[in-house]
């Protein structure tokens, strides 16, 4: 059969090459993968083989580890042709199905659906209670063989972007507001208690805001700093809290590659309630981007119910490169 598990690290590297030739689309380019970020993938495969044996070894103690990612793959004459590839979200029963490609010579012949299926009924072997993906909202089959398998649409994201430009000017962060630095090891604890109170009903259906999605496992935090060190990014984050009451309202980070080429990223969570804010954030957070990793592009993913941050990004510059649908599944 040429369906079979997915083996690691020995997948890893022809994976990779595989998943850049699947994610190609003439028609829609600003869909495909980038030259830039295949060296960001290239990279995190390097350091995964790396780390491999450090991983290995928890996983004979720690079922988060043994979760960290699984799938099959579709094999044809000694060439992975089709994958999808599944990942615990953190110590909950619900998983993340974080991929389903097929090369584009071998679509139309129910590869897909086929490993879809696969997986899906793994993750119900494993007790899994929900399933959760993105598809590309114009990418039709793709939306409709999810939808035809169970999988509800219940939220969105919209990916933006914009070029090396150099500085950018900050507003000042608005009265009534003091930010302060975080430290790493303190951003899940902080993560948790916005989305508690910001997640909107619909989102934590599928996603719900609980504290094992967002708490790292010993055995995860144990190989973090080995984690780190090979993947030479700096990534800094902000909480903006009220003044008056110490309330956290928002939270902003960076990351930006320290060798060349990649992708700068930034990312920032806003209660909605504050959307004042949103002009400083996106604007404080592209500036350090750009400075701390300049002649970079920079990616923004952006819920879709944070409309304000959208709006903002828009503002400063960033174009829309892609919208995702959200879809989940209850087992």
């Amino acid at each position: 059969m040429p369906m079979r598990p997915l083996r690691l690290p020995g997948d890893l590297v022809p994976l990779a090459e595989m998943l850049v030739k699947t994610f190609q689309y003439p028609e829609n380019p600003e869909w495909g993968i980038r030259a830039d970020e295949e060296e960001d993938l290239a990279r995190e495969i390097r350091n995964l083989r790396r780390i491999w044996p450090i991983v290995r070894a928890f996983q004979f103690v720690s079922p988060a580890l043994r979760d960290l990612l699984r799938g099959f793959v579709w094999e044809e004459d000694g060439r992975i042709v089709g994958v999808v590839l599944c990942q615990h979200q953190g110590t909950t029963r619900s998983w993340g199905i974080g991929i389903v490609g097929v090369l584009p010579e071998h679509r139309g012949r129910g590869i897909a659906r086929a490993l879809l299926m696969r997986a899906l009924d793994d993750l119900r072997s494993w007790d899994a209670d929900k399933a959760i993906l993105s598809v590309i909202d114009r990418n039709v089959p793709a939306y409709g063989l999810y939808k035809s398998v169970g999988f509800e649409h219940y939220s969105g994201a919209v990916e933006l972007e914009c070029g090396p430009s150099g500085r950018v000017d900050v507003p000042a962060l608005p009265t009534g507001y003091v930010a302060e630095p975080v430290r790493p090891s303190r951003l899940w604890r902080l993560r948790y208690e916005l989305d508690q109170r910001i997640t909107p009903p619909e989102v934590r259906r599928y996603q719900p805001v609980v504290i094992g999605r967002y708490r790292p496992p010993v055995a995860v935090r144990a190989i973090l700093p080995a984690v780190r060190l090979l993947q030479r990014r700096e990534e800094r984050a902000i909480a903006v809290r009220q003044s008056e009451d110490g309330r956290l309202v928002a939270l902003g980070r960076y990351d930006v590659p320290k060798r060349p080429g990649g992708v700068n990223s930034i990312r920032v969570s806003l209660d909605p309630e504050h959307a004042r804010l949103a002009d400083h954030l996106v604007a404080y957070h592209v500036d350090r981007a750009l400075t701390r990793g300049p002649g970079r592009r920079v990616g923004f993913p952006i819920p879709s119910w944070m409309t304000g941050l959208v709006e903002s990004a828009e503002r400063a510059g960033f174009k829309r490169r892609v919208t995702y649908h959200n879809l989940g599944l209850s087992f």
